[in-house]
């Protein structure tokens, strides 16, 4: 699929959504056991979760100060568990396989670390300032929302939401996907050619994959995972009628890519990118374990008929300036080039984008 002469791609990583109230990722589940002990928030295995804490990270989030103990982050714990389960293997009494009943299975502790994110993210979300949407409006009002391409490596859908938005001045939000939703009126209409494209590398809050018939589904404007949990009827399949799974990979140097969904988005963000001359990362610190991403940036940038603009916004009020440096540095390594590593935020980008775009 031919890119349509894009001018800019816009990346979205953690530090965005940290603007709008979500945790990052090393807040994840301390925000969790904050919210369970306020009573805000529970769920049946919140009991195998704080196990799983105590048994493999030596915390036990009942008694422990959540606010000087160090908790993983959520890809590191998420992480573990996919490579332990990919070679077969136990962590201490949690085994990839067994027949003992009451025995914690990897794969179903993995499930709820996920549906421990989406209630986080439920919680912090529900009132964000609305950088995002700002964003999206600005693009719009300046006539470049549809010459942009999103790549959001974030879970959440605080973009999903405010590209969604774009219906009603009949512009759609194209995933690259076929949802099974497109055959149901009414529900979720097939992109036209009038579209905005958001590319989601390492899944999405907001699918629904069906293991039986090889399905997805979009839950439009919400965190349907949360529905597997709360209403699992309403999580099945609409082909099939089989539950429904999340699609949720952490950016880890052992990424299983081997799910036909993630394998098309990864192929498009390469074929669409191949045509654009200016990168803005957003919130995105360019993380060592990210090789993934990082690899299809480099072969983006090395097929590239000509130079790429590649502008930073990731500053916050207090970041050091030896973090700042570092971080600087760690672009320009990788990319070779001159990097234009602004002091603004992702806040500020927001405000008035047609400042720094192409």
């Amino acid at each position: 699929m031919k890119s349509r002469n894009m001018n800019n791609v816009i990346f979205l990583g953690a530090g965005a959504s940290h603007s709008e109230g979500a945790p990052l990722q090393n807040e994840v589940f301390r925000e969790y056991f904050r919210l369970i002990r306020s009573g805000k928030i529970g769920n049946a295995a919140q009991l195998d979760v704080a196990r799983f804490f105590g048994l493999i990270f030596s915390i036990i989030p009942e008694i422990a100060d959540l606010d000087s103990t160090l908790f993983p982050t959520f890809e590191e714990a998420l992480g573990i568990l996919d490579l332990a389960e990919k070679r077969g293997e136990a962590l201490s009494e949690f085994t990839s396989e067994t027949a003992l009943v009451n025995t914690p299975r990897i794969r179903y502790v993995r499930q709820w670390l996920i549906f421990v994110l989406a209630q986080v993210l439920s919680e912090t979300l529900s009132n964000p300032p609305g950088y995002h949407q700002r964003l999206v409006d600005n693009l719009y009002s300046h006539g470049k929302i549809t010459k942009t391409i999103f790549v959001s490596t974030n879970y959440d859908i605080l973009i999903d939401n405010a590209l969604g938005s774009l219906i009603q001045k009949e512009i759609s939000l194209d995933y690259g996907l076929e949802f099974t939703n497109f055959d149901i009126p009414g529900n979720w209409h097939r992109p036209t050619n009038r579209s905005v494209k958001l590319f989601k590398p390492h899944g999405s809050l907001n699918w629904l994959f069906c293991p039986s018939c090889n399905t997805l589904t979009l839950t439009p404007y919400e965190k349907g995972v949360i529905r597997i949990i709360t209403d699992p009827e309403q999580s099945k399949c609409k082909h099939c009628d089989s539950f429904s799974l999340p699609i949720i990979v952490p950016p880890t140097y052992f990424k299983d890519m081997s799910n036909i969904f993630l394998s098309t988005v990864w192929h498009l963000i390469e074929q669409e990118l191949r045509d654009v001359n200016h990168l803005i990362f957003c919130g995105y610190s360019f993380p060592d374990a990210d090789i993934h991403l990082k690899y299809l940036l480099k072969r983006i940038q090395t097929h590239h008929p000509r130079n790429i603009k590649i502008t930073v916004f990731n500053n916050h009020t207090g970041k050091e300036s030896v973090v700042k440096k570092d971080e600087q540095n760690r672009f320009r390594r990788f990319f070779g080039i001159p990097i234009d590593y602004r002091e603004e935020s992702f806040e500020d980008f927001s405000i008035n984008p047609d400042k720094y775009l192409s």
